[in-house]
């Protein structure tokens, strides 16, 4: 609380009217000099001081400050009023974020059913022979000679474009047949391999591989040959001229497969002969002379389910 007393207002009365003067010397009246400027800067620090000295001591005193306070009505500010707070608008609202797209929905992938390979056969081995001796016909014409000869069981062909064979007497159906074949002497073109389905010497299949690297299947029928699927073989895996092939061929409800050195060199599907007795031969093309010597002949057939 401010203790307001009379001395300051009359401080106030006598500023103001000296005020006053000067103000009516800037508005038309003579402008005061240099001195004169010095007089009444002197006269009013000599009117302050009188009345500061004559003045009744109240609490509180103004000063300078208080003075340089005043308001156009005459009174007295705190001397360190606080200003009244500027007003502060409100925070600029945060527009609302813009919707986010959502992740797009991972399509859930369509179940594909993997087809799954008919499984391969289960084989059981029913006959052996290392074709050394006793089990094979023996005979000798101007047109072949079968016989037992450089360690294994040999057919000499001497009739060109034919084929010169001999079997088993048992039959077999949807057998697989492997023996091993070597060429002894004979024309480069030459050929031999497995027989199948033998019905009778005019209708029978044969796999087989050549001399120089050829392979084929072949249905004889009314004593003509037709080759389903013939070829070179171009990666190695027939041997040529006089070296030793491991031949296989499956003969399994009408489809034909052949194999040389464990590699698969041609499938066919033909359904003329399903049954029939199995057995071994060679052939020519153009020259006669071939002469191939067979080992370790063996015969499997499929395992029935139980």
């Amino acid at each position: 609380m401010h203790v307001r007393s009379n001395i300051p207002v009359i401080a106030l009365i006598v500023v103001a009217a000296l005020v006053a003067t000067g103000c009516q010397a800037i508005l038309g009246g003579p402008a005061p000099t240099q001195g004169s400027e010095l007089e009444y800067t002197q006269a009013v620090e000599t009117i302050a001081a009188e009345l500061t000295q004559s003045a009744v001591q109240v609490t509180p005193t103004l000063d300078a400050q208080a003075l340089g306070s005043l308001t156009p009505e005459g009174e007295v500010m705190p001397p360190t009023s606080t200003p009244e707070p500027i007003e502060t608008l409100p925070p600029t609202s945060t527009p609302p974020p813009t919707n986010t797209p959502l992740p797009s929905e991972t399509p859930t992938p369509e179940f594909t059913s993997t087809a799954t390979s008919t499984p391969e056969p289960q084989w059981s081995l029913v006959f052996q022979d290392d074709l050394k001796s006793g089990f094979w016909i023996t005979d000798k014409t101007d047109s072949f000679r079968l016989q037992y000869s450089y360690g294994g069981y040999m057919i000499t062909n001497q009739v060109a474009k034919d084929i010169v064979f001999s079997v088993r007497n048992e039959p077999f159906g949807n057998a697989r047949v492997e023996v091993s074949g070597k060429r002894i002497s004979g024309p480069i073109d030459g050929y031999y391999g497995v027989i199948c389905n033998f019905v009778n010497g005019g209708n029978y299949y044969f796999l087989g591989v050549g001399f120089d690297g050829w392979y084929g299947i072949g249905l004889r029928q009314a004593s003509q040959m037709r080759w389903l699927e013939e070829g070179y073989d171009t990666t190695g895996a027939v041997r040529m001229a006089n070296l030793e092939n491991e031949l296989r061929a499956e003969c399994v409800n009408g489809q034909l497969t052949l194999w040389a050195n464990e590699v698969q060199l041609a499938s066919v599907s033909d359904r003329t002969f399903t049954a029939g007795q199995i057995g071994i031969g060679v052939g020519n093309r153009d020259v006669a002379g071939s002469a191939v010597v067979f080992m370790d002949f063996m015969v499997y057939l499929q395992e029935q389910p139980q």
